[in-house]
């Protein structure tokens, strides 16, 4: 008998989606907050949860073997100095739509002059307003995992040429040209729109930062959608204002929530939001778990481990 501890919030939830497909031996426990894990911990031998949370009671969780992460960014877990004796699994194939939609919803809205309209409506005004279609313009994509191909495949039916980077050159579906992280000086003057999919690691700190905006056409665009370390943000303020780059749209910080004081709130054509881009479902989360938990009772390799070396 294995014990799965969930934490989340949502744990009732996730509770009764893992009891529905009546995975056998199997107890399980729940938790909503650190403080009422704290003293669940030492009995769980797997634990399905938030990677912040479960981060927090790492040491106590003396039996863990394995980790089903409900996110898909797990930088609480990988963190320096944090144990790394059990296997790690995240989520893939789940974000991709979702995501997709936050990037394209915000390309249109900028091309197609939404908030300018939204604002002559409050205004009762009536002025037509100019634009150009997407057919043609250049998207690269940053970050070629799953959430970085569906991106690729819903611009391309746009009609957008699709360029990324990656740390190889192996082809990708939907992408034109694939470049290598040092080409950065080839990659981003070509670009419209510069779309960061990338983890928090440290190959990918401040993967944006002066040298690279200045490569950047002036009325290029910066989406971060991956992580917010990837974005030197004072450097970023400082494109913005001098106009090296036409604006950036941004949903992931380094500090989060971003601080009142931050630059970035009144940096001139920016938009920000909260973390938002892309929930995490239960059912989804629920179905990769047990899927992974019957492959984990039958000794098979479970799908979507994490390299604690790589942070992905």
């Amino acid at each position: 008998m294995n014990t799965l501890l969930i934490l989340d919030s949502n744990a009732a939830r996730y509770k009764a989606l893992v009891e529905q497909q009546c995975l056998g031996d199997l107890d399980i426990i729940t938790a909503c907050d650190r403080s009422a894990a704290a003293a669940l911990a030492p009995t769980a031998d797997i634990i399905l949860g938030r990677p912040d949370l479960v981060a927090a009671i790492l040491l106590r969780a003396t039996r863990l073997r394995w980790v089903q992460s409900t996110f898909a960014g797990n930088d609480a877990l990988l963190a320096p100095g944090l144990r790394t004796d059990y296997l790690l699994t995240g989520i893939k194939n789940v974000h991709g739509p979702l995501l997709s939609e936050y990037v394209m919803a915000y390309i249109l809205a900028r091309e197609r002059q939404l908030f300018t309209i939204f604002q002559q409506q409050l205004d009762h005004q009536w002025h037509p307003v100019t634009y150009r279609g997407l057919n043609g313009l250049i998207i690269g994509v940053v970050g070629l995992g799953s959430i970085g191909r569906h991106i690729a495949k819903t611009a391309q039916s746009f009609g957008m040429h699709v360029l990324g980077m990656k740390r190889n050159r192996d082809e990708v579906d939907h992408v034109e040209r694939v470049f290598l992280p040092a080409e950065r000086a080839e990659f981003l003057p070509l670009l419209d729109y510069l779309v960061l999919v990338l983890p928090a690691t440290p190959a990918t700190r401040n993967f944006i930062g002066t040298t690279e905006l200045s490569m950047m056409k002036h009325d290029s665009v910066l989406i971060n959608v991956g992580r917010g370390s990837a974005v030197h943000p004072d450097d970023l303020c400082a494109a913005l204002h001098s106009g090296t780059i036409g604006g950036a749209i941004l949903d992931v910080f380094e500090q989060e929530p971003l601080p009142k004081d931050s630059p970035l709130w009144d940096a001139p054509r920016t938009i920000i939001t909260p973390h938002i881009a892309a929930f995490s479902f239960p059912n989804r989360i629920a179905a990769i778990f047990c899927d992974n938990y019957r492959r984990y009772q039958n000794g098979l390799p479970l799908e979507h481990r994490i390299d604690f070396a790589r942070g992905y």
